[in-house]
């Protein structure tokens, strides 16, 4: 198993203090009641209540505690130690610390050092695209689930990735769809939550829809659902509106894209039960 990039801890303990002084994430909203939780995860993963679900890929908590607030025992993991050491303030900031527990560790990692099965695992938007082996992770979410628990997942779209805007707005291709070799070497470039940073470099990895469906399946997990979706949840591309959601979609000038995709997946087979 690849071990993390020290490059990329670097690279989200410098975004967790400006992430949480942006207005994208905005803090000051969610403490006053608000829920960063979008339509797409709301209603495939339903009412939590009184369940136990796991945020792989947490960053500083924000998500994770807003299935906290609808009544989820959560525990969120992150390898940025800044993340998860605000992740702990904020909930105690909300009054939601004694439903929620972060841990500063590798997704990865996981496998070695289990913080126990859950009947929701969660991750999403931008998650995938910094792990090296997605047949590890894919064992992390198998393991992490309770009996016929639920793992759900949303995130970027890779034939999305495909793309950059050039200096005129036009999107060109630049990255392959297939996984390389190597990781790719990323930035220094703006960020996504905050345009006026330039973050430091990083790298990613290129994971094809195959490869996530390849590695729940060898992971023992069964897909029954999965979509595809024209919208996203940042200003991905110049030529983006805004819709009431709150969501993101491409101009009517610019190509058509898949820009977000999702699954639930589950130990038991869609459609079939026990004799």
């Amino acid at each position: 198993m690849k071990s993390p990039s020290e490059l990329n801890r670097k690279y989200w303990d410098a975004l967790t203090p400006v992430h949480e002084a942006s207005r994208f994430y905005d803090v000051a909203g969610f403490l006053a009641g608000r829920s960063s939780l979008h339509s797409i995860e709301r209603e495939a993963v339903g009412d939590v209540a009184g369940k136990s679900l796991l945020h792989l890929q947490c960053h500083f908590g924000v998500d994770t505690l807003s299935w906290a607030r609808l009544g989820a025992e959560v525990v969120g993991v992150d390898f940025s130690g800044a993340s998860i050491a605000r992740a702990r303030k904020l909930a105690r900031e909300a009054g939601l610390a004694e439903q929620a527990r972060f841990v500063e560790r590798n997704v990865l990692d996981l496998l070695a050092e289990p913080v126990g099965q859950f009947d929701v695992v969660f991750t999403s938007y931008g998650t995938i695209t910094w792990l090296a082996d997605l047949e590890a992770w894919g064992r992390v979410v198998a393991e992490s689930l309770r009996g016929e628990g639920l793992f759900f997942m949303v995130d970027t779209h890779p034939a999305s990735c495909l793309f950059e805007a050039d200096a005129t707005g036009r999107l060109a291709r630049r990255y392959d769809y297939f996984r390389q070799a190597d990781p790719l070497q990323i930035g220094p470039e703006k960020d996504y939550a905050e345009p006026t940073y330039t973050t430091l470099p990083s790298e990613a990895w290129i994971w094809s829809l195959g490869d996530v469906f390849g590695a729940l399946e060898a992971a023992g997990l069964r897909v029954h659902e999965f979509k595809e979706y024209p919208r996203t949840v940042y200003q991905q591309f110049p030529d983006m509106r805004t819709t009431t959601e709150g969501y993101w979609e491409m101009g009517r000038s610019a190509l058509s894209l898949p820009l977000l995709f999702s699954l639930k997946a589950s130990r038991k087979a869609w459609g079939m039960e026990k004799g």
